[in-house]
């Protein structure tokens, strides 16, 4: 990404046919613009993509034009917005959490406000509830990237989470990300 370049984010959600990420991603190159990011998943029965797009002002211009043809040939729903970088704070140190746990309702919510009162910012979640092939028990399982202030102690909140995965009957891992 060049100096000049502005940042457009695009969000489709549809029916996975034919290769929607492939046709995407031509579109986009097509008109100039490169994908600097990028988190496509099938959720239920709908295929999710969400990208962020780097392109000079005109580059941009002519994708934003065009999403909405493109996205009516491939049946899918789109949103774009025009966006900035995402900010870069010294102030945090990128952590990975990984909750296995039986499934509960309340198992999200009880995660995400731990690391609230730890003032520890969650910037990506990604959860799959499923059956253990070995004993056929309904599990979850909950993976975060986590921004950690850094003048936290790390093992103070290690051994914090840790309490709470054991109130929730789960196994944890919290751990740096090795960047």
């Amino acid at each position: 990404m060049s100096a000049n370049d502005n940042l457009l984010t695009v969000s489709v959600i549809g029916k996975p046919k034919g290769n929607v990420p492939l046709e995407l991603f031509k579109a986009i190159r097509e008109r100039g613009g490169e994908v600097e990011d990028c988190r496509i998943a099938q959720i239920g029965d709908r295929l999710t993509a969400n990208l962020l797009v780097s392109g000079n002002w005109s580059t941009l211009g002519r994708l934003e034009t065009a999403l909405p043809g493109i996205a009516e040939k491939l049946e899918l729903q789109v949103r774009f917005e025009r966006c900035e970088l995402r900010p870069v704070n010294p102030e945090f140190r990128p952590y990975a959490a990984e909750v296995i746990a039986p499934q509960d309702p309340n198992l999200l919510v009880n995660i995400l406000e731990f690391f609230q009162h730890q003032d520890v910012e969650v910037v990506e979640i990604s959860t799959q509830k499923y059956q253990s092939t070995y004993t056929g028990a309904d599990m979850a399982n909950v993976q975060m990237v986590l921004h950690v202030p850094v003048n936290q102690h790390p093992q103070a909140l290690r051994e914090s989470f840790m309490d709470l995965c054991d109130d929730l009957n789960a196994d944890g891992m919290l751990d740096p990300i090795k960047t």
